[in-house]
């Protein structure tokens, strides 16, 4: 049998509606403040990893050009739009084969070729979510400029859209093989 004393114990302990309702708008308030910067956060490791497929893919554009008499791949700029006819293999298609990759059966979800960015589907189109800049094919990897200009400023890959920055900026992979983004979306030939 409860005595007086032991309910007016239990009574003491326990929450009222009001402080209740108090605790769950705290936690609210704060859920929607962490929100935004979660999202942020989220975005910043997507510009990351399209950083890193480029990178990863200036590595197999090094192997393919030192397989290659040091030359740079001739490849097709935009393989849905042939600049040439014939026309020139898709830069995926030539360098997967450095990177590791089946070129008769490359993956269509987790591969350096997929900006995780790209929601025009750029990847579907053309196989690579990165525009190679055919300006500089066929020519030497240490000095694939016809100009004097330095090759630290010389564009090989970059995204075909400005997939960065909130629709901003590009990343781009420059022809000594540092990776940077940049906004607007100026490219140069030489």
């Amino acid at each position: 049998m409860k005595t007086k004393s032991s309910l007016r114990i239990a009574k003491g302990l326990a929450f009222t509606l009001i402080e209740l309702l108090v605790v769950i708008a705290i936690i609210g308030i704060l859920a929607s403040l962490l929100l935004p910067a979660m999202a942020r956060a989220k975005d910043k490791a997507r510009d990351l990893s399209c950083i890193n497929n480029l990178k990863q893919l200036g590595v197999g554009v090094r192997m393919f050009s030192d397989a290659n008499e040091g030359l740079l791949p001739l490849a097709e700029r935009l393989p849905t739009l042939p600049s040439t006819n014939p026309p020139l293999p898709r830069i995926c298609d030539l360098i997967a084969p450095e990177l590791g990759y089946n070129t008769n059966a490359l993956p269509q979800q987790n591969t350096v070729f997929r900006c995780p960015n790209d929601r025009v589907q750029r990847f579907e189109q053309n196989g690579s979510s990165y525009e190679w800049n055919n300006w500089y094919g066929g020519r030497p990897v240490d000095s694939p400029r016809h100009s004097q200009n330095p090759i630290s400023d010389a564009f090989l890959m970059y995204d075909y859209e400005n997939f960065h920055s909130l629709g901003a900026g590009k990343n781009v992979l420059y022809a000594d093989f540092h990776v940077a983004s940049i906004k607007g979306s100026t490219t140069t030939t030489d």
